[in-house]
């Protein structure tokens, strides 16, 4: 679908009118510290615990050790994943221009618990006191991330305190990251509450002191996919964001930031096809179409409504909503009587919204496998972790593992990656359709030690819509 001409007028108009107001407001800001996110330059792909140093003033309250964050490198280019303090550890996507971008987090309505008020989320908790972030795996062919906090309102009040064992909602989000900085979201809510309202996804810009949001933001902010290929660019304009009305149960979503890649997420569509699924943020801030908070990130100030009067301080731009409370707008992945847990694809791209559909296809339709031999077993494919699971039997010497993985236009293979159960110590040579390949950029592999078993992970840089044969060789 395509943009029509009227819109491109009022994208004209919109950026002389923002580029305006942008000079009146940074004119007036007297800037303070960048948000930190590391080293400019590439890295070894994997995460790296450390201290992110902000501004002396801001740095020095804090009671925490030399570990106190976590950020995920990439040697493909400068851009990162971070968990950091001044977020309260919601995990955001930073560009190479210093653009940081956020999926959010699980958030309750503070109305519909009787002790709490405004948002309760991790937003509130600016003193990370429920906050934590931990490595749980990292090898050179992914790493995973857990996130554990607690929703809160800005006085640390907990909703929905269970009166029986003082239990109140808790959220573990796990973030399983590969090479291609492509990653899987799988988020557990638990609650007693499970049918009040639950807020899952906010496509956030978190804007740089001395910067406005059309600084970071096309005013063609956010483009929308659904499996079909068909899409449009939804264009900010002096009222906000428009209305999201013109394509039914887009599933993909990709965010235009000034910057060689941006951020984008993808989720399952929906069963019936009918929801809207992706809904926008309306409204707008003080000198931008976009919407112009401060109270997130850094400030330490109890406060969640905080709208920005200039860029001195960072600030934060809500741009749309996946999945906003409409029952069925965004199925769960699996559920139970005090829990709910859905998943997201998300990561940085420079493709457009239509070209992320096949890497939509590859997640939500994997193709299947087919195994030769006894030795290993397949359990199928893992959209929680983007991975195809395997496991070798216990009575079973260690052997070649020989498969193909059944690959066409609906089901493509994109970049595949193999949990191998009780492989062991060994390392692994790899054929890709008869072909050796070096281990490197295309072949990453690493091993996985839990109290049950050593694990092989492997990670393979192709895409193909035809069968595939891989063959896992073991060596010393």
């Amino acid at each position: 679908m395509k943009t029509q001409t009227s819109e491109f007028n009022a994208l004209s108009m919109a950026i002389a009118f923002g580029l305006m107001f942008s000079l009146i407001v940074v004119s007036h800001a007297d800037t303070v510290s960048k948000m930190p996110s590391g080293p400019k330059i590439p890295g070894r792909f994997g995460a790296h615990y450390t201290t992110l140093k902000y501004d002396a003033a801001w740095d020095e309250p804090w009671r925490i050790g030399p570990h106190a964050d976590v950020v995920v490198r990439f040697d493909t280019g400068i851009h990162k994943f971070v968990f950091w303090r001044g977020t309260s550890y919601i995990p955001c996507w930073v560009t190479d221009t210093d653009i940081w971008y956020t999926n959010e987090f699980v958030e309750r309505s503070g109305g519909d618990s009787e002790n709490t008020k405004g948002c309760c989320e991790p937003m509130s908790d600016k003193q990370c006191r429920y906050s934590h972030v931990r490595i749980i795996e990292n090898t050179d062919a992914r790493t995973v991330i857990h996130w554990r906090y607690a929703p809160v309102d800005v006085q640390y009040n907990h909703p929905f305190i269970d009166a029986e064992t003082g239990w109140s909602d808790w959220v573990d989000e796990y973030y399983t990251i590969y090479p291609d900085s492509v990653g899987v979201r799988k988020i557990t809510a638990h609650t007693t509450r499970p049918d009040k309202s639950m807020e899952w996804q906010e496509s956030i810009v978190l804007n740089q002191p001395g910067t406005m949001p059309e600084d970071n933001i096309e005013l063609g902010a956010v483009s929308v996919a659904n499996m079909k290929g068909q899409s449009t660019t939804y264009i900010w304009t002096e009222k906000g964001a428009p209305e999201f009305d013109k394509l039914k149960n887009v599933n993909i979503l990709k965010v235009n930031l000034k910057a060689r890649l941006q951020p984008f997420a993808i989720i399952p569509p929906s069963s019936d096809g009918e929801h809207r699924v992706i809904t926008p943020y309306k409204g707008h801030g003080n000198g931008t179409f976009f919407n112009f908070w401060n109270h997130w990130p850094v400030s330490q100030v109890a406060s969640c409504v905080n709208k920005a009067t200039s860029t001195k301080r960072p600030s934060h731009s809500s741009l749309c909503h996946i999945g906003a409370r409409e029952a069925g707008s965004w199925e769960y992945y699996d559920k139970g009587d005090k829990w709910l847990t859905k998943v997201m694809l998300h990561g940085m791209s420079n493709q457009s919204v239509t070209d992320l559909v096949p890497l939509a296809k590859s997640w939500v339709n994997a193709p299947k496998l087919e195994l030769a031999g006894k030795t290993f077993n397949s359990t199928g494919y893992d959209q929680t972790e983007r991975a195809y699971q395997l496991v070798k039997a216990d009575n079973k010497e260690l052997q070649h593992l020989d498969l193909h993985i059944l690959a066409d236009e609906e089901h493509p293979v994109i970049n595949p990656a193999f949990v191998i159960k009780n492989w062991g110590d060994s390392d692994v040579v790899l054929t890709l359709d008869g072909k050796e390949i070096e281990r490197g950029n295309t072949f990453r592999f690493g091993h996985r030690h839990t109290l049950e078993s050593t694990d092989l992970i492997v990670w393979i840089k192709t895409k193909s819509t035809k069968r595939m044969a891989v063959v896992l060789l073991p060596t010393e």
